[in-house]
C-alpha cells in the first residue's frame, strides 16, 4: 500500500484510521521541519514509536531515571554494557535486577503513547507509510489504532482548558486540604496504585451525585497519585517525571485538584523549567508576548504585496478608469484595489481566528473578541470596507465573508 501526502490534506487521524481499518503492518515516517517520527504498526495496532529527535530526557533510561526507578549510576554501567553486548537497554536494566519486566512494559507503553499524542499537536509535516515486517516482542504492549484516534482527540480537545489552569512545568503548588480527610479513605502511593487495578472501583461510590462533599465528584484514582506527589519543592515537571501518568493526564488531574480547592498554585512557586523540559501540551501552543507582533509582521507583507499588485493593476489595466466610484477612503479608489486589499485583511482575520482557537480552543463568538485579545485593531473590523465583515461562528467552524457594496 502507496500512502504519502502532507498533513494539511491527509491528518494524522483520517492515516491512523486507515491503517487501522486495513490492519496493515509496517512503518508510518511523520516528519514536521527538523523532527521525524516513525511509528511501527503490527496487524493495524501500534508496538512502537521512535522519534529521531527525540530529546535526552524522552529517551528510555532518562525517563527511569527521572522516575526514580534507577539511579544514575545503574543507568551508567547499563549503558555500558549496552555498548559492549549491544543488548536492548532495558533487557540489560532486568538482567542486572535494576528493573522488572511489568515496570519496563509501563513506561516502553509510556514512552509509546507520548510521542503518539504529541503527533496530534501537529498541524503540517508530511508522512510515508511503508510495508514491512513488524515484530511486537515480549515487552510490548500493541496500542489499537482506533483507541489511539479517540484519546488523541480527547487530548486535543482538554488541552485548552488545561492551558488556562497551568501555564507552564515551572509552576508549584501547595496543598490547601486534605484529601484524605475529605474522602474519609487513605488514598494510594503511586507505585501502590500501579498494582491497585480495582481502585477506581473500589473509591467509585465516593463521587456520587448528592452524597458528602460535591468536590470529590472528579476525584479519581489518577488525582489521588498525583496529590500525593505534591511537594513545595516539585514543580509541574517533576510530578509529570514520578506520576508515571504521562504528561496529559498529570496535568489534567493537577486542574481537577486546582478545581476542587484541594491544591493551588504557590504565590511565589514558579521557577523556569530546565532546558529538556517537555515540549508537548503546554509550550507548543502558548502565545508568548511576540505573537501579535510576528503576526502584524507577516500580515503587513501580505498587505504590501496586495497593494503593490492592486496599483499595479490600476495603473496599466485599461479598465481601470471606469471602475472609479465613491469611496469611504479619501478620494476615489479602484473596486480592483479595494478587493485585493479586501482579500489580505481576509488573511489577517483568518490568522488572528486560528490563534485565538490555538489559545482558548474555540473559535469566538463575535470577531470583536480578537480586538480585545490584542490580536488585531478596531480598523480591521471593517478595511477597506465601511461596513463590517460578515462572521460566524458555526460548530467548530466559521464563515467568514466580506461585505457587500
Amino acid at each position: 500500500m502507496a500512502l504519502r501526502g502532507t498533513l494539511k490534506d491527509f491528518g494524522i487521524a483520517d492515516i491512523f484510521q486507515l491503517i487501522g481499518h486495513q490492519g496493515k503492518t509496517g512503518i508510518l515516517t511523520v516528519r514536521n521541519r527538523d523532527q521525524e517520527v516513525k511509528i511501527h504498526f503490527l496487524n493495524g495496532s501500534v508496538v512502537r514509536a521512535d522519534s529521531s529527535t527525540r530529546h535526552k530526557r524522552d529517551l528510555l533510561g532518562a525517563m527511569l531515571v527521572r522516575a526514580e526507578v534507577v539511579t544514575e549510576p545503574q543507568l551508567t554501567a547499563s549503558l555500558e554494557i549496552q555498548r559492549k553486548t549491544l543488548k536492548r537497554l532495558g533487557d540489560v536494566l532486568c538482567e542486572a535486577g535494576y528493573l522488572d519486566r511489568k515496570t519496563l512494559a509501563a513506561f516502553a507503553k509510556l514512552q509509546t503513547s507520548e510521542t503518539i499524542y504529541r503527533l496530534f499537536l501537529w498541524d503540517a509535516g508530511t508522512y510515508e507509510f511503508t510495508q514491512a515486517d513488524i515484530t511486537g516482542g515480549e515487552d510490548v504492549e500493541p496500542l489499537r489504532s482506533e483507541n489511539v484516534l479517540m484519546e488523541g482527540f480527547r487530548q486535543v480537545d482538554e488541552w485548552p482548558m488545561i492551558r488556562r489552569k497551568i501555564s507552564g512545568y515551572g509552576a508549584m503548588f501547595e496543598i490547601l486540604e486534605d484529601l484524605d480527610a475529605l474522602t474519609h479513605a487513605a488514598a494510594p502511593t503511586a507505585t501502590k496504585a500501579e498494582d491497585d487495578l480495582g481502585l477506581d472501583a473500589a473509591f467509585g461510590d465516593l463521587g456520587g451525585e448528592g452524597e458528602g462533599d460535591p468536590r470529590r465528584r472528579n476525584i479519581g484514582q489518577n488525582e489521588r497519585i498525583i496529590y500525593h506527589l505534591i511537594t513545595p519543592t516539585r514543580d509541574v515537571q517533576k510530578i509529570i517525571d514520578l506520576s508515571r501518568l504521562g504528561e496529559f493526564e498529570t496535568c489534567k488531574a493537577l486542574v481537577a485538584l486546582i478545581d476542587a480547592k484541594i491544591i493551588a498554585a504557590s504565590p511565589e512557586g514558579h521557577r523556569k523549567p530546565s532546558a529538556e523540559a517537555m515540549v508537548g501540551g503546554i509550550h507548543p501552543r502558548h502565545r508568548s508576548r511576540w505573537t501579535p507582533a510576528l503576526l502584524s509582521v507577516a500580515i503587513s507583507l501580505v498587505l504590501l504585496g496586495g497593494t503593490a499588485y492592486a496599483i499595479w493593476t490600476v495603473a496599466f489595466s485599461p479598465q481601470a478608469t471606469l471602475n472609479l466610484r465613491p469611496s469611504p477612503l479619501v478620494g476615489f479608489t479602484a473596486v480592483e484595489f479595494q478587493s485585493s486589499l479586501a482579500r489580505a485583511q481576509v488573511a489577517k482575520l483568518k490568522q488572528a481566528l486560528a490563534v485565538y482557537h490555538a489559545e482558548t480552543g474555540e473559535f469566538p463568538a463575535q470577531l470583536d473578541a480578537l480586538v480585545d485579545a490584542n490580536l488585531i485593531a478596531p480598523r480591521d473590523l471593517r478595511f477597506p470596507w465601511q461596513a463590517p465583515y460578515y462572521y460566524e461562528r458555526r460548530g467548530d467552524g466559521y464563515a467568514l465573508l466580506r461585505p457587500l457594496y
